[in-house]
Formats: structure tokens, sequence, C-alpha cells
């Protein structure tokens, strides 16, 4: 009998095992068992913006000039003194006003493009510049069912959502996957698109790359329960095991 009954309780565990849906909590499900490639979406360079601050180093042949032209030292801090940083600042109407060349219209462009036109505008005066420029605060935000969010700093010039989403620790297992929410602004209007990690072609999406205060926020699923502690959420499993324990204890003995 009791042997009877042990056999019962590990075919109704393994049972209860195989039906647990382990596809609500991957991503790209119907990639698992794809061979080659999925077309994805080409990243688009970021663009400048005002508001941003521009990290612009320029080096020449003359070392006085040098400094001139980089009044913050190479070797300085990221963040100046109150704490944002540094660089130089991209005001309202899209500029930014460097040494020795006077106001750059920056807006819209990329830092290439920078780069090719702060040193079309330093040839006229001075022989061989280098040029090199990065946006320093590119940032975006995680919020919502994920283990830890936050604003997180970016250090180069691309971030994809699984990126943002490694940053902030990863989903919670109560997290919706098909329903992730990418709030940008654009040209000073906000813009909302959604995105599904449960389907391949989320990865040719516009939005799949981000761009400079992108916000992502995770919904989360029906199960989520706040302010509960981790017993009072499994209670009701508790409960259904035991009572299918004691079906099966009455169903054995009879």
């Amino acid at each position: 009998m009791i042997a009877k009954f042990y056999l019962l309780l590990f075919i109704t565990l393994v049972f209860l095992t195989s039906c647990i849906n382990t596809k609500k909590i991957t991503y790209f499900n119907d990639l698992e068992k794809a061979t080659g490639t999925e077309s994805a979406n080409r990243l688009q360079p970021l663009k400048v913006q005002s508001g941003d601050i521009l990290q612009i180093t320029i080096t020449t042949i003359d070392k006085d000039i040098s400094l001139i032209l980089n009044p913050a030292s190479v070797g300085s801090s990221p963040l100046s003194a109150n704490g944002m940083d540094a660089g130089y600042i991209v005001d309202s109407a899209g500029n930014i006003n460097l040494p020795m060349i006077g106001k750059v219209y920056v807006k819209d462009k990329t830092t290439t493009e920078i780069n090719d036109l702060i040193t079309q505008e330093l040839n006229k005066t001075i022989r061989n510049p280098y040029v090199s420029t990065r946006i320093a605060n590119f940032r975006i935000s995680v919020l919502g069912d994920v283990a830890h969010p936050g604003s997180y700093r970016v250090s180069g010039e691309r971030a994809s959502v699984l990126d943002a989403l490694s940053m902030a620790g990863d989903l919670n297992v109560t997290a919706l996957r098909d329903d992730i929410m990418i709030i940008r602004e654009v040209n000073g209007q906000k813009t909302y698109a959604t995105l599904n990690l449960n389907n391949g072609k989320t990865l040719a999406s516009p939005y799949y790359y981000l761009n400079n205060n992108d916000v992502i926020y995770v919904k989360p699923g029906p199960n989520k329960q706040f302010n509960t502690s981790k017993i009072v959420q499994l209670l009701p499993a508790a409960i259904g095991i035991l009572s299918l324990i004691t079906t099966i204890v009455i169903v054995s003995a009879n």
C-alpha cells in the first residue's frame, strides 16, 4: 500500500512539472528551434538633440593649441563639480560653443558628422586636427517588473532592449514578456511602442535599439502580488498540493 502511494505521488509530481509552461518566461519562442539568421533592424546612429552633453576631444601637433581647444583635462572625472556629465551642452537652438570656433550647429547630427564639421572649421587655421566626439549623457530608464528598476548609463552609442533589461537584472518571472512598452521622445513629442519578446520579429523593430533617454516599462502579469510575503504568494499552490496528496491517500486507502 505504501509503495503504491509513493508511486502515485511520484507520477503526480511529474505530471505537475510537465504542465509548467516555460514559454511564458522565455524569450523569442519562435526562434528556439530555428536555424540561420533572423532579419534584424539596421542600427541607426544616434542623433544629437537639444540638452545632450557632448564630450569633444581635439588633438593637434601644437600642445598649446590642444590645451586651448580642450579646456577640461582629458584625465578629469567624467562628472563635473555639480555632479552632471562634463562636456558641451547643446542649447535649445541646437548649438554648442567651442573655443577658437564659436557656435557650431549640431542638432540632428551624428557624432561622425560633428567630427567632420569641426575638423573642417579647424582646418581653416590649424594643421591636421583630430576630433573625437561622444554623447556623454546617454542614459536609459527601466521601470516596472524587473529585478533592479532604475536609470542606467550607456558607455557607447549602442544599446538594445535586451541590453537594458540585462542592466536591470532581467525580467521577474511574473513580468509580461509580450507587452514591453518603449517610451521615446522625438522632436519634443512622446511616442510609444509595444514589443513582444516572445516573437523574433521584435529584432527588426525600430524600437529594438534604444535612443538617449528612452524609457522601458515592463508590465506585471496578472499573478503579480504586491506587498505580500513569499509564503502568502505560495500558499494557494501549497494548499492545492496538500489537497491533491490527501486525495491520493484516500484513494490509496480504499
